[in-house]
């Protein structure tokens, strides 16, 4: 059985609500957009402003800033890994985003990427995220990008790279419940 479970996901493809699912199933803590609020709370940094630079590339590869001299966007990652690490010392927990996955390569972890295609995201942007027709193109290719260029600065690895992830999954294809059930199967 696997401690922790890593999800990275396109944006539209159910991630987010395939790892919730699964946590409960688990019996497991969810980390995602909880991390974020504890991060404001140790940062004493408004919501909003910690969500905007969420998953940004805070880390200059060829030059790490001092602790004290670290950019905001490094200070946010930091403290995200920390909060990431600590979830780990209270049992199982399935984390969404944030390269968890390259956090928790050392622990007893299944790392998964969920994705689907375009018609199924644009669908899921259009009436789970609510999100207008003449935008959600635009919000789905920016948080890709920006999801993208995170995770391959913090682990060298290429986004949603077959060899990097233990297991793939198509929400469009399996349906986002199966997804959950081969992910329980999986886990146990």
């Amino acid at each position: 059985m696997y401690d922790y479970i890593t999800i990275e996901r396109s944006y539209g493809s159910g991630g987010h609500e395939i790892a919730e699912k699964l946590a409960k199933r688990l019996g497991f803590e969810l980390y995602d957009r909880n991390v974020v609020v504890e991060t404001c709370k140790r940062l004493g940094i408004p919501y909003e402003q910690v969500s905007a630079m969420d998953e940004q590339n805070p880390v200059n590869t060829f030059f790490k800033s001092s602790k004290e001299h670290a950019s905001l966007e490094e200070k946010i990652y930091n403290t995200e890994k920390e909060i990431i690490l600590e979830a780990t010392e209270k049992g199982g927990g399935v984390f969404v985003g944030r390269a968890a996955c390259e956090v928790l390569k050392e622990k007893n972890c299944l790392k998964v990427f969920i994705t689907a295609d375009k018609e199924f995201r644009m669908n899921r942007t259009l009436n789970v995220e609510k999100i207008s027709p003449n935008e959600a193109e635009d919000v789905m290719k920016k948080f890709d990008k920006k999801r993208e260029k995170f995770f391959t600065a913090q682990s060298g690895a290429k986004w949603a790279d077959p060899t990097y992830f233990d297991l793939i999954l198509n929400s469009a294809h399996i349906g986002i419940d199966e997804c959950v059930d081969a992910l329980e199967g999986v886990v146990k």
